[in-house]
């Protein structure tokens, strides 16, 4: 099969390798699309990634993490799945041991594998082969639908580490892919108001058919505004949940001030070396809240069904789609901030 290989920082490459047999856990995919995140840029330029750094993680890998396809093969004790069943990947395998996957929390299992990311090959390649129990059904997604499951559930598994609930006015900050699905995603968990962050007027006239209430472009609104904005945008309350999509680090200084009293805020987005400084004081005057969120959690199934529905749209995300064989030449030009033009998702068709 044709596969995309990381063999080393900046070293990626279009090559042959054999096909994959499926262990006795194991189903085989013949991956339709995948999409690229940041995340596989970090881990192309692989500079800073913690998990490489600390030996955790090892080169070579396939990588790709967000993908969908049809199953081809199973092994011997898979039950569940049969051949010709759509279906996306859920990322984080847990050791199924430690009390963190015994709650049902692989995301933070400290031993994990993460397809396409640590220690397991992924879906830049005609076929990908994981543990079947990381697959989950897609069944009648059109795959350019489904692929988009993963960041689905990223962006719903950030609402739901701040609890975003009926009646609940929300700031998203960034209009980024993850944050214009983190929008759709409040929405759909019955924010009242949400409004989006960005610095791209033509993403936030995108966040607005996406059902934002109100866009702020950074460009023309000081960050240190926002504290008047978020008040004048919800009668003078503040939000009540903050979803950070950006890894903005002069902004989340401004964020507390942003918040209602019992405000929660999400950080989705990572920082790298951008470290934002806060003062703590301010989150106990308002007993404010502040959580991290790493992954789609347990929350593909539903990521599965809110894009089933419709109240989740990717399609308006998805802007370019390229041939596996030309992502060497545009991962080198993603690490050096080269995207293509008016680029928001953009696919890999192995085909």
């Amino acid at each position: 099969m044709k596969a995309l290989l990381l063999t080393g920082p900046r070293q990626l490459a279009f090559e042959t390798v054999p096909d994959p047999a499926p262990a006795a856990d194991e189903a085989v995919v013949q991956v339709s699309y995948a999409g690229i995140c940041g995340t596989d840029v970090e881990l192309f330029v692989n500079e800073h990634f913690h998990h490489y750094k600390t030996g955790h993680a090892r080169l070579p890998i396939i990588p790709g993490h967000e993908w969908t396809g049809v199953v081809v093969d199973v092994g011997s004790d898979v039950k569940h799945l049969k051949k010709g069943t759509r279906v996306v990947a859920e990322v984080s395998i847990g050791c199924g041991v430690c009390r963190f996957c015994k709650m049902g929390h692989a995301n933070v299992c400290r031993a994990r594998r993460e397809v396409g990311i640590i220690n397991q090959n992924g879906g830049f390649a005609q076929l990908a082969c994981i543990p079947a129990s990381n697959l989950r059904p897609a069944l009648d997604l059109a795959p350019e639908i489904a692929v988009a499951a993963e960041p689905t559930a990223v962006a719903l598994h950030g609402c739901q580490r701040v609890n975003v609930s009926a009646g609940d006015r929300v700031l998203v900050v960034g209009a980024g892919p993850i944050g214009l699905l983190s929008l759709q995603c409040a929405k759909a968990c019955g924010a009242a108001i949400v409004a989006i962050l960005d610095r791209d007027q033509k993403r936030l006239e995108l966040a607005r058919t996406l059902g934002a209430d109100a866009v702020i472009n950074s460009s023309s609104v000081g960050v240190a505004e926002l504290p008047d904005l978020a008040n004048s945008l919800t009668h003078g309350d503040g939000f009540d949940v903050v979803l950070e999509c950006a890894g903005a680090a002069k902004v989340f200084e401004h964020l507390l001030q942003t918040l209602a009293p019992l405000g929660r805020i999400a950080v989705v987005g990572c920082f790298g070396d951008h470290h934002p400084t806060f003062n703590p004081d301010a989150l106990i005057a308002g007993e404010n809240t502040i959580a991290g969120s790493v992954g789609g959690g347990a929350n593909y199934g539903d990521a599965i069904e809110l894009l089933r529905s419709g109240k989740v749209r990717p399609a308006p995300i998805i802007t370019h789609t390229f041939p596996l064989a030309e992502a060497p030449k545009l991962f080198g030009a993603l690490a050096l901030g080269q995207a293509p033009q008016g680029s928001l998702k953009v696919l890999l068709n192995p085909a």
